[in-house]
């Protein structure tokens, strides 16, 4: 084993690169976003929002909110991290969220109204697929509209989190601002 696989972690840490790496993910997805590459763009933003969900279990392990029992059971399963980031789709889809500037004034906005991340879309924008004795391929199954959702939802989510942890100084993790 490196040195790697076997250093001590602390839940605070995975906080922190859990969370790095959600934002990592989102800009990668912006830049396949702008290149319209949409299936890939949603994979990435997807993958996003899963590692926010864990980032946001660890920093729960931190405060006491759940056990490290419960993240090792959590962090590697899907549905539980779709579901534990579910509040996200909700703000991204609530005023004042929904709503996206396309300018050139101020009061030039469009209201979003992003889909529910679904594992089965993450799956179809990055695997080949066979169904009903035809091919499924990425590119036909995530449009525009389906990966500028998931990262308006990823973007609210980032956003909700720095709001109420380094704006309104709540502490880290669902407990802070799922009040």
């Amino acid at each position: 084993m490196t040195d790697m696989q076997t250093k001590k972690f602390s839940y605070l840490g995975v906080y922190n690169d859990a969370h790095k790496n959600a934002v990592d993910l989102l800009n990668e997805s912006k830049i396949l976003f702008d290149k319209e590459c949409y299936s890939r763009a949603y994979f990435l933003a997807y993958t996003a929002l899963e590692e926010i969900s864990k980032s946001q279990f660890a920093a729960d392990v931190c405060t006491g909110f759940h056990t490290e029992e419960d993240f090792l059971a959590f962090y590697t399963d899907h549905g539980m991290k779709n579901k534990n980031i579910g509040w996200a789709h909700h703000d991204a889809n609530s005023y004042p969220h929904n709503l996206i500037w396309v300018g050139p004034d101020r009061d030039d906005v469009e209201t979003i109204n992003a889909e529910k991340p679904l594992f089965g879309k993450r799956n179809n924008s990055l695997y080949v697929g066979i169904s009903n004795n035809c091919l499924k391929l990425p590119k036909n199954e995530v449009s525009e509209k389906d990966a500028m959702g998931i990262i308006h939802i990823t973007e609210t989510a980032l956003e909700r989190i720095w709001d109420m942890t380094e704006n309104w100084g709540h502490q880290i993790g669902t407990k802070g601002f799922m009040k």
